[in-house]
């Protein structure tokens, strides 16, 4: 790259003759002192805030823009407000997990196969209640039956193998040795009998399993894995629904106040899906008033992302408004700020490109426009380029 010294030297032309020479004009002369200099500086900065100016002139909202934005904001708002947290579900857990017929019982310690895997509709991981042979051998010190702090109403994000990404390693591993496994520091795990917590074992014991299991049988590991992702899939739509992933591994007690308001996995991924897909409509419509003989098609762009931003924005304070008035928190539309938030930041960086692109394709059209000038002015006097 050129040094500042090389910038403001004086450039050398060839003459109709062929011979070099200087022009008269030297660079040197017109920035000598710093105060021009700073003078020079001054004006580009001033030009480029004008541009900057203008572009913002140019991507303003307008009257229609407005229109549809409130439109946008309504039916968002109409979105979450009648569609709850706790709409569209099961009403039993059974209705969405009893997709096969209980043709199979496990017994004992006998690794399942891949038979009793897809024909038991139920997985190890949901058991709760204690067998006889648990509560006559496991004994605290007031000779009653240690506790698992496993009920039908914690069970959901107290074992491992439903939480949606941890459950697809813990989960397959628990069906396909026939264990439950706990979040808690130590991994607590247990054997499951005729779908009963028969008796305690430690983790490294399940992994062991495990290991045999793969070696002894490995279509029963992939068994294991397609009926793990098909009771999520199922579980997700019950009204005890399935835990925020990573959540329930950090805090069970967030995940247990999330559950309890409504927002779990289906909530959360059903307001983004319909988020993302009203987004999508309102995009098109906007798209569909685009007039190329008047509009810049760069520039109409940063319309139609303005518009779905404010939207979306509107929509999410108005839901926050409304929980913090109600403190009604399973109505918090947390999937539609969740791409509140993402169009935020996304459409922001992609403004700021198109806003740089225009202010370039500006500046380069004004550089060219007086470089065809000084060449014409040299032609005058004899020179060429």
């Amino acid at each position: 790259m050129l040094g500042a010294d090389n910038m403001l030297r004086r450039p050398w032309f060839t003459d109709k003759n062929g011979n070099k020479k200087q022009p008269k004009n030297d660079w040197d002369d017109m920035l000598s002192t710093q105060e021009e200099i700073d003078a020079c500086a001054e004006k580009y900065i001033r030009h480029y805030q004008e541009l900057r100016s203008e572009f913002k002139s140019k991507t303003k909202l307008t009257d229609f823009d407005m229109l549809l934005l409130f439109i946008a904001a309504s039916v968002q708002c109409l979105r979450w407000a009648v569609i709850t947290n706790d709409s569209l579900r099961f009403s039993t857990a059974k209705a969405g997990e009893k997709f096969v017929d209980n043709k199979a019982k496990w017994i004992g310690t006998r690794l399942p196969t891949v038979r009793d895997i897809i024909m038991d509709h139920q997985v190890p991981y949901d058991a709760v209640t204690r067998s006889n042979f648990y509560k006559t051998n496991f004994l605290d010190d007031n000779f009653q039956p240690i506790s698992t702090r496993i009920s039908g109403t914690n069970h959901r994000y107290t074992a491992l193998g439903h939480d949606p990404l941890a459950g697809l390693l813990f989960g397959t591993m628990n069906i396909a040795t026939n264990t439950l496994t706990k979040n808690d520091y130590m991994f607590s795990s247990y054997i499951i009998s005729d779908h009963k917590i028969d008796r305690p074992i430690a983790f490294f014991e399940v992994l062991d399993m495990t290991k045999s299991a793969y070696y002894e049988n490995p279509l029963a590991i992939g068994a294991a894995f397609i009926k793990q992702i098909i009771h999520c899939s199922t579980d997700v739509f019950t009204k005890q629904g399935l835990p925020l992933p990573i959540i329930n591994n950090i805090s069970p007690e967030t995940s247990k106040f999330l559950i309890g308001n409504r927002i779990d996995l289906y909530s959360v991924t059903r307001g983004v899906a319909l988020t993302v897909l009203l987004n999508k409509i309102i995009e098109m419509v906007h798209k569909l008033y685009y007039d190329s003989s008047c509009d810049d098609k760069k520039l109409y762009e940063v319309r139609t992302r303005k518009v779905l931003t404010y939207s979306n924005m509107l929509s999410s304070v108005i839901n926050v408004g409304y929980v913090g008035i109600t403190k009604d928190l399973s109505r918090l539309d947390v999937g539609g700020i969740l791409v509140t938030l993402w169009r935020i930041l996304n459409d922001e960086k992609k403004i700021r490109k198109i806003e740089e692109d225009f202010i370039q394709k500006i500046l380069d059209n004004e550089f060219k426009q007086e470089e065809d000038e000084v060449k014409q002015d040299l032609a005058k006097l004899g020179f060429e380029i």
